[in-house]
């Protein structure tokens, strides 16, 4: 499986879509993790939606910043979520396991917003 994440800095730190350094794809299959700039900060966060969509990912690791609404609805149903507490690459890489068995189609706090949004 090939598995986004975005992070950044000398501490390889877990960082939001919009703000990340480097958009990382985890591939279980070579055992590697690719790193590509991320495109958000200077195209907006839909070049890197698009981007890791055709690197290929089936998931996203996220954290509770890690989305914002509308990112997370455009990646609903495309992408499962893998949420997470871990602070940076490294210790997502060694607990990648435990992260993966909590695979979501769904993320519930970003869920409640959007129907408090369609609510208003």
């Amino acid at each position: 499986m090939r598995i986004a994440i975005f992070y950044g800095g000398q501490d390889f730190a877990l960082q939001p879509l919009s703000r990340a350094e480097v958009l990382g794809i985890i591939d279980e299959e070579q055992k590697v993790v690719e790193q590509y700039e991320n495109p958000a900060p200077e195209m907006g966060s839909q070049a890197a939606i698009e981007g890791l969509i055709e690197l290929g990912a089936k998931a996203v690791i996220v954290r509770d910043d890690t989305l914002s609404q509308s990112e997370y609805k455009a990646l609903k149903g495309q992408v499962k979520f893998m949420p997470t507490q871990l602070g940076n690459l490294y210790d997502v890489l060694e607990h990648l396991e435990e992260v993966k068995q909590g695979a979501k189609d769904q993320l519930e706090g970003l869920e409640q917003g959007e129907s408090a949004q369609q609510e208003s």
